[in-house]
């Protein structure tokens, strides 16, 4: 048994910076993109003196041009992170690039993914949510198996209450109790790897 795996594994989740989505208020998940305002550059340099200070095993991103690029400006291009499609934000299907108001209109029974997830009903091509808990678990699993002390995850922010559900009881109730987290929020886990094993599928939040 390789007894470092039984020891705590340190995630630093972090949202990208602002987008021109983001600041245009255009829902944009998994299927699209949009690249970084000029304030979202300025979020993810003021984030890289923030983790300035700190050594990670390993830095992951969602392959989706605004996390990959919020990595590269945080670090000043010294870090390539791995890109891992289990990161990719919600998949929002024929909801991608709509005002908000446009979704209420359209799909008004899909327009609770962020008040109130437990009503949610995925949109024509849209991805449920026990399927997004499922990959990220699945992430954790994968993760569980490295020998990491400390890892740095970029993604997004539907994405961050994913990991705060997959950190509590897995329950689509858990994303509807996790706080919202603006652009380029850092926030952080221990976790005791050894919780994170495929033959259980369950994993749970540490102290």
């Amino acid at each position: 048994v390789n007894e470092r795996r039984l020891n705590s594994m340190d995630l630093f989740l972090a949202r990208h910076g602002e987008t021109v989505s983001n600041a245009v208020g255009r829902a944009l998940g998994g299927g699209g993109d949009s690249p970084l305002t000029a304030n979202g550059v300025r979020q993810a340099e003021e984030m890289g003196k923030l983790l300035a200070g700190i050594t990670f095993d390993a830095v992951y991103s969602s392959p989706l041009g605004r996390a990959v690029d919020t990595v590269r400006i945080a670090f000043q291009g010294n870090v390539q992170p791995i890109q891992d499609e289990r990161l990719l934000e919600i998949g929002l299907g024929d909801m991608e690039g709509l005002t908000w108001k446009e979704i209420v209109r359209q799909y008004p029974q899909s327009s609770t993914f962020m008040a109130d997830p437990a009503a949610y009903v995925p949109p024509p091509n849209g991805e449920p949510l026990q399927e997004m808990i499922a990959r990220i678990d699945d992430f954790l699993c994968d993760l569980a198996e490295k020998d990491y002390r400390r890892v740095l995850i970029q993604t997004h922010g539907y994405v961050l209450r994913v990991f705060y559900a997959c950190m509590t009881d897995h329950t689509v109730a858990a994303i509807g109790r996790s706080p919202g987290y603006g652009n380029c929020e850092v926030v952080s886990y221990r976790v005791k790897k050894q919780l994170y094993v495929r033959s259980s599928g369950l994993s749970e939040k540490q102290e």
